[in-house]
């Protein structure tokens, strides 16, 4: 998976797991880190971890949307972010 393909994926999470407009909204790097890990399968550091849950660190809950659909799918939902 691309960079591109990771972030799609969690757009559509975020949009489908009811975050409104995810691209304005504050997430700390641990949270973000945490989630495309999750989507690509790896597992990130336990420093990263341990921020991610801490939500007193967060700007909002942390959140555990779930990847869902292909990229053709994300791409027809996102037209303006297809590469």
């Amino acid at each position: 998976m691309t960079i591109n393909d990771l972030m799609r994926a969690l757009l559509l999470d975020l949009t489908e797991g009811d975050v409104p407009d995810p691209l304005y909204q504050p997430f700390t790097l641990a949270v973000v880190w945490t989630d495309l890990a999750r989507l690509a399968g790896e597992v990130p550091p336990a420093t990263v971890l341990a921020v991610a849950d801490d939500c007193s660190a967060c700007p909002i809950p942390p959140l555990v949307p779930t990847l869902r659909g292909s990229y053709a799918e994300h791409a027809r939902q996102f037209p303006d972010y297809a590469d």
